[in-house]
C-alpha cells in the first residue's frame, strides 16, 4: 500500500513539474508573437480582399454597359434568381453539413458528462455564425458588383444594402441549420425548403425576362426573396423605403430564427453531432486531397432519410444478358432522381447561356472577338453539357467505386465499361430530339435552340465517352505533383483532372462558338465537323476506357 502511495505521489510531482516546464517555456517563447502573425496575415489577406472587391464594384457598371446591360425585367430577374439559388445552396450546406460542430473527442468525452450542454454547444453556434458572417461579406460584395453589372448603372449604395442582406441570410442559413440539427424531425423539410427555393431561382432565371411577375412573385415570396428584391431595387431607380423596407424584414426575420436557434442549441442529439463530425472530417480530407468524387460521396451520404425507408425503384430484371448492364444503368439513375433532374437542368441552363451570348453577339457596338476570349466563351458553353453527362454517368462511378459488384456479371470489365455509354447518350438523344421538335414548331427565329439541339445530338456521345474517361482512371495522381513550390508545379495535375472535360471542349465548343457569334452563317460545314470531332474523340475514350477498365479490375 505504502508502494503504490509513493507511486501516485511521484506521478503527481511528474506531472506537475511537466505542466510547469510546459507553462515556463510558453512564457519564454512568448505567447503573443504566433497570434500576432496570425493576426497579421488574416490583416493582409482581409486588405487584399477588400482591395479586389472594391476595385471590381468600381468597375461592374462600366462591364455591364460594355455588355449592352441596362437594367429592366431581366437584370431583376438575374439578381432575384441568383439570390434563391445562393441562398438554397447555404441551406443545403448548412443542414448537410451542420453548423454546430464538434470534434469526436469532445463529444466523447465532454458531452455525457452531467452539466448544461448548452454551455458547450452555444459557443460553436457563435463561431458558426462568425464564419458565415465572415463569408458573407465578399458574398455581398460579389452580389453588389453582379447588380450594378446587370443595371448598368453607377449607384453604390447598393454596397451597404447587399452587404446587409446577404449576412442576414447567412444568419438565416445558420439558424434552419441548427434547428433542423436540434429536429431531425424537421430536417427533411427544410431540405424541401432549400429544393423549392433551388427551383424557383431556376425559374425566375429563365422565365423572368419574359413574364415579370414571376420574378415579382418569387421576390416577395419570403425573406429568401427580400434580399434580391433588396438589392436589385438599390441598383435600380427603385424607392428607399422598399429596399429599406426589405431589408428591415429580412434582418427581423434573421433574428427570429437565431433566437430559435440559440434555444433549440441544447438539444441537438449526440448521434447528430457525431454524423456531421464525421461528415466534416470526410469533408475536409477529401478537400484536402482534391478528391471529388469522395466529396459527392459524403454528400450523397449526408442526403439520406435518417432511418425513413424510402420507396425502391423496380424495374423487372431482363432475360437477356446483354440488358442487364442496361438494366443496371437505368435503376441506378431511378434511385437517384436528383441525377437525371440536375442534368435536365445543367442542359436548360446551357441553352439560356447559349441563347446569352447569341443575343450579345447580334447586339451592335462591340469589336471583334479575339481568339483567346473566343476560346474562352466556347468552352464556357460546354461547361453545363459537360456536367450533364457527368450527372448521368453515376452508374458508371459507382461501378468504379467498387469494382467488385460487377464480378459475377457475365461480362468482361471493357465491354461492362462501355455498356455505360447507352442510357446517358439515350437520355441526351431524347433530350435533343425534344429540341428539335420545339425549334421547328417555333419556326426559323429559334435558330439556337436547334444548333443546341444538333450539338446534343452529334455530340452525345462523344460527351458521355469523356465523362467515362473521368470515371476508369482510378485514383487521383499525386505523383504528378511536383515537389516545388512553384505556381507551375500543379500544372500537369490539372491537366490530368480537366483532360476529360478540355476533351469534349475540343468536340462541342467551336460548333457552339460558331452558331453563337455567327447565326446568319450556314451550320452546315460546323455541323460536319462537329461530327468529325465527335467521332474522333469517341473512339479515343473508348480504346482509353476499355484499357482502363481492365487496369482496375486486374
Amino acid at each position: 500500500m505504502a508502494v503504490t502511495t509513493e507511486r501516485a505521489a511521484e506521478g503527481r510531482d511528474a506531472t506537475a513539474r511537466a505542466v510547469a516546464t510546459a507553462a515556463r517555456a510558453r512564457r519564454e517563447r512568448g505567447a503573443g508573437r504566433p497570434r500576432f502573425d496570425d493576426l497579421w496575415t488574416w490583416v493582409c489577406a482581409a486588405v487584399s480582399a477588400l482591395v479586389v472587391l472594391a476595385g471590381l464594384i468600381q468597375a461592374a457598371p462600366g462591364i455591364g454597359q460594355g455588355l449592352g446591360r441596362s437594367g429592366g425585367p431581366a437584370a431583376h430577374a438575374g439578381v432575384v434568381g441568383a439570390t434563391l439559388l445562393l441562398f438554397a445552396g447555404q441551406i443545403a450546406l448548412c443542414v448537410r453539413l451542420g453548423p454546430v460542430l464538434l470534434s469526436p473527442a469532445e463529444i466523447t468525452w465532454l458531452l455525457p458528462l452531467p452539466g448544461d450542454r448548452g454551455r458547450l454547444l452555444r459557443p460553436r453556434l457563435v463561431r458558426a455564425v462568425a464564419v458565415a458572417c465572415a463569408a458573407a461579406l465578399p458574398t455581398g460584395a460579389l452580389a453588389a458588383a453582379f447588380a450594378l453589372a446587370l443595371r448598368g448603372e453607377r449607384r453604390y449604395e447598393v454596397v451597404p444594402v447587399a452587404l446587409l442582406a446577404h449576412l442576414s441570410l447567412a444568419c438565416l442559413a445558420v439558424g434552419l441549420g441548427t434547428v433542423a440539427e436540434a429536429r431531425p424531425a424537421l430536417a427533411g423539410r427544410v431540405r424541401l425548403l432549400g429544393g423549392g427555393l433551388a427551383l424557383a431561382g431556376a425559374t425566375v432565371l429563365v422565365c423572368g425576362t419574359s413574364a415579370p411577375a414571376v420574378t415579382e412573385v418569387a421576390a416577395w415570396s419570403g425573406p429568401w426573396g427580400w434580399a434580391g428584391a433588396a438589392v436589385s431595387t438599390a441598383a435600380g431607380r427603385g424607392s428607399p423605403l422598399a429596399w429599406a423596407a426589405a431589408s428591415a424584414l429580412l434582418a427581423a426575420c434573421a433574428v427570429g430564427v437565431l433566437r430559435q436557434a440559440v434555444r433549440a442549441v441544447a438539444g441537438i442529439p449526440t448521434d447528430a453531432l457525431l454524423a456531421r463530425a464525421r461528415t466534416g472530417r470526410d469533408v475536409t480530407r477529401g478537400a484536402t486531397l482534391l478528391d471529388l468524387r469522395a466529396l459527392t460521396l459524403v454528400l450523397q451520404s449526408t442526403g439520406g432519410h435518417h432511418g425513413r425507408r424510402r420507396r425502391a425503384a423496380r424495374i423487372p430484371m431482363p432475360r437477356s444478358r446483354w440488358a442487364v448492364p442496361l438494366w443496371r444503368d437505368a435503376v441506378v439513375l431511378l434511385r437517384h432522381p436528383w441525377r437525371p433532374v440536375l442534368a435536365c437542368a445543367a442542359l436548360v441552363a446551357g441553352f439560356a447561356q447559349l441563347r446569352v451570348v447569341a443575343d450579345w453577339s447580334a447586339e451592335p457596338g462591340h469589336g471583334a472577338v479575339g481568339p483567346l476570349k473566343a476560346a474562352f466563351v466556347g468552352l464556357l458553353l460546354v461547361v453545363p453539357p459537360y456536367l450533364a453527362a457527368v450527372a448521368l454517368s453515376e452508374p458508371a462511378y459507382q461501378d468504379t467505386d467498387r469494382p467488385r459488384r460487377a464480378l459475377l456479371l457475365p461480362l468482361s470489365p471493357g465491354v461492362l465499361a462501355l455498356s455505360h455509354l447507352a442510357v446517358p447518350v439515350a437520355f441526351l438523344w431524347v433530350a435533343g430530339g425534344a429540341g428539335w421538335a420545339a425549334a421547328l414548331l417555333s419556326g426559323p427565329s429559334a435558330g439556337p435552340l436547334g444548333a443546341y439541339a444538333t450539338a446534343l445530338l452529334l455530340a452525345g456521345p462523344a460527351l458521355v465517352g469523356t465523362t467515362l474517361v473521368g470515371a476508369y482512371r482510378g485514383a487521383p495522381r499525386y505523383d504528378l505533383l511536383a515537389l516545388s513550390l512553384d505556381w507551375f508545379a500543379a500544372v500537369p495535375f490539372v491537366l490530368w483532372r480537366l483532360a476529360p472535360a478540355l476533351a469534349a471542349g475540343f468536340v462541342t465548343a467551336p460548333y457552339l462558338w460558331h452558331v453563337a457569334y455567327h447565326p446568319a452563317a450556314g451550320p452546315d460545314g460546323d455541323t460536319l465537323w462537329l461530327a468529325v470531332r465527335s467521332a474522333a474523340v469517341l473512339a479515343w475514350a473508348v480504346h482509353r476506357v476499355g484499357r482502363q477498365a481492365k487496369e482496375l479490375c486486374s
